[in-house]
């Protein structure tokens, strides 16, 4: 059987003018898409309470281990040994590639986890090839169940490595095999042929100790597992163009028309242009959010439908964890000396972070589709009014407020407006959410709004035509925190995890100096998840902390053909 989509209902919204063509009739054959096989490399398998996990993700396109263009999500779970799901976030996947992390706070349990990860396209090929990751957490902050030690595990002990491991693909040397407390450290990579500098790798430099018992898993022991056995029973469409949210109106009872009506995603937490879908006839839709959410907190809206019951989101697919086997995990008394030295570091760090901070990357905006089309306003440039009808009337060309059955209407002045032709709402947008309620902007404080934008087009929106666009800002998006106090239930959705630029210490620059009375327990020093080379060779540097004894440089990736690399090398910190 082959399986077709047709794209208007995939991208579900189409922003055109009047004039142009509205819906793409371009089809998907689904069953010519292969599946999807993705790898996560991590910063280690065992970990304490107040520790991260840092994630470098890796996806693949079927058999030919070349980085996956499809997914632009990629779905990471953190699951317990009683099969339950402590830990959720979404990934951004840009050609293959993306990264994330991990924090486990105290309320987690010692014991063996599961990092779990696959996107929604890869749900349709069934979970045995989902990539599954053994974790240890171990929380001195909470008293265990039982105290076993670690000898009756000896697969365990058996995996505690101080190997070094080399590939012919990259080479990693360090400048110093011995150092001391806060000095640099220089790091070269070098790849062997182009398919190696075509790949892609992550780094990190982090102190190994007894606690190290579990072998952490390596890109070279990835065993590819691909399935083309699509299931089409319950198709679920990948998220090629962006995150996918999909929920559904539910209408009284014999109510009619549940089908093309058109609903509004509005994001109350960040300033960004609402997005629009349109219903089947059951009253579901789904929203295409090219420009990935990073806020939880939206306000759906239904446009010219009343009496609707419940406006639903749905949760993101899941598959089933009840088959995940796990093992027992006792700990050594033995090792108390050492879990709490690494605790009491790691709240040392957590103590001092504001002055170690990550830094998040903004994500590229998308303008608005209107954007140069309009003529904006800026209010503080003309003679204040006291009301935006004195505003509309007296600055606001092409824009004006008129008065039906009643209540006031914010209108903007197309060419069929003025011709007195067949009246369209105007798209009505203050502080990036849709605004229905005129009257509430009627009686808002003009002197709270910085400018107006006025687009005097036509526009379809799914199936809704408005007359023109007018896109309003207040002074700090005051006018949405007031709007969103008498507005319906704000609507929770699963937002993709920032992207950030982790924290890399430096000592001996005038910039740095403040860092030098700071205490420095660092047992991570270092972490690059997403490194291409530009060059045959590249060099990177990390300075070491007050911790001292043994550490790992761990190079882990694919080259640009799939093949895995995972180079490590070590050194020692002494007083």
């Amino acid at each position: 059987m082959r399986l077709y989509i047709n794209l208007s209902v995939l991208l579900q919204l189409s922003m055109t003018f009047v004039s142009s063509v509205v819906w793409s009739q371009e089809k998907i054959d689904y069953n010519k898409l292969q599946s999807e096989e993705v790898n996560l490399q991590t910063n280690g398998a065992v970990f304490l309470s107040g520790e991260t996990v840092y994630i470098s993700a890796f996806s693949f396109l079927g058999s030919s281990s070349r980085p996956s263009p499809l997914s632009k999500i990629l779905y990471v779970t953190l699951v317990d040994d009683a099969g339950e799901e402590v830990n959720f976030q979404k990934i951004a996947m840009n050609k293959g590639r993306g990264n994330g992390d991990l924090f486990l706070g105290t309320s987690l349990k010692t014991g063996h986890y599961k990092l779990i990860a696959y996107t929604r396209w890869m749900l349709n090929f069934g979970k045995q090839h989902f990539f599954e990751k053994d974790l240890i957490l171990i929380n001195p902050y909470r008293t265990r169940e039982a105290d076993k030690p670690y000898s009756d595990y000896p697969e365990y002990l058996e995996n505690i490595s101080f190997q070094e491991m080399t590939s012919p693909y990259l080479s990693v040397a360090l400048d110093k095999s011995i150092l001391k407390p806060r000095q640099p450290l220089n790091i070269e990579l070098k790849t062997q042929g182009k398919d190696a500098l075509s790949g892609s790798y992550a780094l990190s430099v982090r102190k190994i100790d007894s606690l190290d018992f579990v072998k952490m898993q390596s890109s070279v022991e990835l065993k590819w597992n691909f399935n083309q056995n699509l299931n089409t029973d319950s198709l679920l469409a990948p998220e090629l163009r962006g995150a996918l949210v999909s929920g559904k109106l539910n209408f009284p009872v014999n109510n009619e028309g549940k089908e093309n009506r058109t609903v509004v995603l509005s994001f109350v937490d960040v300033d960004r242009t609402p997005e629009f879908a349109l219903t089947d006839d059951e009253g579901r839709f789904t929203w295409v959010l090219e420009e990935l959410p990073t806020s939880r907190q939206t306000m759906g809206v239904a446009i010219g439908v009343e009496n609707v019951c419940d406006f639903e989101i749905f949760e993101d697919p899941r598959p089933e964890y009840s088959d995940l086997t796990f093992k027992r995990i006792g700990i050594d008394r033995d090792l108390k000396n050492l879990i709490e030295r690494r605790s009491v570091a790691n709240q040392i760090e957590n103590a001092y972070y504001q002055f170690k901070p990550d830094t998040i990357i903004e994500t590229p905006k998308i303008r608005p589709f209107y954007i140069d089309a309009g003529k904006t306003f800026i209010l503080g440039n003309f003679t204040r009014f006291n009301t935006l009808k004195e505003t509309f009337t007296e600055i606001i060309q092409g824009g004006a407020v008129r008065i039906r059955n009643g209540e006031p209407v914010f209108k903007v002045e197309t060419s069929n407006f003025i011709q007195g032709n067949e009246e369209y709402p105007t798209l009505l947008l203050v502080d990036g959410i849709l605004v229905t309620n005129h009257k509430f902007l009627y009686n808002y404080p003009s002197k709270n709004i910085e400018r107006i934008t006025v687009v005097p087009e036509e526009y379809y929106l799914g199936p809704q035509r408005f007359s023109g666009i007018l896109d309003i800002h207040s002074f700090d998006a005051d006018f949405k925190r007031q709007y969103l106090l008498q507005a319906s239930e704000a609507l929770s959705i699963n937002p993709v995890a920032l992207q950030k630029k982790y924290f890399n210490q430096q000592y001996g620059g005038t910039d740095t100096e403040s860092l030098s009375k700071i205490p420095d327990y660092r047992y991570q020093l270092l972490w690059k998840p997403l490194v291409s080379l530009q060059n045959d060779e590249a060099s990177f540097n990390c300075y070491t902390s007050d911790v001292t004894g043994i550490f790992e440089v761990v190079v882990s990736g694919f080259t640009g053909s799939g093949q895995p690399v995972f180079v490590k090398s070590f050194f020692e910190v002494t007083n």
